[in-house]
């Protein structure tokens, strides 16, 4: 396989690409991360080598795995190699759609959120003249990727259990005499965005959550 790190900081159309339809922008080189100004001591040791739009910074953990450091405080794993982040990411578009932690707890809901991302971002390219699985798919083939819309619940399934599995990624901050523990990449609020593309209510989808069983 070729280096999927190397060959897209050397395709600069690629890298343009990559930041405008999956939300990563690859450094020219790896380097210290930047949320390094208020004493911040990370879990495991890592470094930067890409960024997204909002200035957060992928970075590899030194067991080889990928970690986010979000601008607005979110720390955590995200993916177990490039090639793992990279493939959710050409499906997912980022991974902040796929944060609310309450859609993992029952398979249905996790499969009925997928498919109304699907045909919603689907439904937003047709308006825009452009066909979104034509675009996905050559960035794919370009990166010897696969691209399976139809298993984006398993690949945001792999997202969600590098985020929770040990040992996990995280951050500890000093304020003065007081130590703070930087928030997960999960989120617990369930957004509109969520409510939008399953069709239930915040009350439904915390109810479906917590009965793996119901129909939802």
């Amino acid at each position: 396989m070729i280096d999927l790190c190397e060959y897209i900081k050397g395709n600069k159309d690629l890298n343009t690409l990559l930041m405008h339809e999956c939300d990563i922008y690859f450094y020219k080189q790896s380097q210290e991360i930047q949320f390094l100004n208020n004493q911040e001591v990370y879990s495991i040791p890592c470094k930067a080598f890409a960024r997204d739009g909002s200035g957060g910074e992928f970075v590899i953990l030194n067991d080889g795995s990928i970690g986010f450091i979000g601008s607005e405080g979110e720390v955590g794993r995200i993916a177990e190699n490039l090639e793992e982040l990279l493939t959710f990411l050409i499906h997912a578009g980022n991974i902040f759609d796929f944060n609310c932690r309450y859609i993992y707890q029952n398979q249905d809901l996790l499969k009925k959120y997928c498919n109304g991302y699907l045909s919603k971002v689907r439904e937003n390219y047709r308006t825009e003249g452009k066909d979104w699985d034509k675009i996905r798919s050559n960035i794919a083939k370009d990166l010897g990727l696969p691209f399976k819309p139809d298993e984006l619940a398993d690949l945001a399934m792999n997202f969600y259990q590098a985020a929770t599995r040990s040992p996990y990624f995280s951050c500890k901050y000093a304020d003065g005499e007081n130590e703070y523990i930087c928030d997960s990449v999960l989120s617990d609020i369930v957004g509109l965005w969520v409510k939008e593309l399953t069709g239930m209510t915040k009350e439904e989808i915390e109810m479906a959550s917590y009965n793996q069983n119901l129909y939802v």
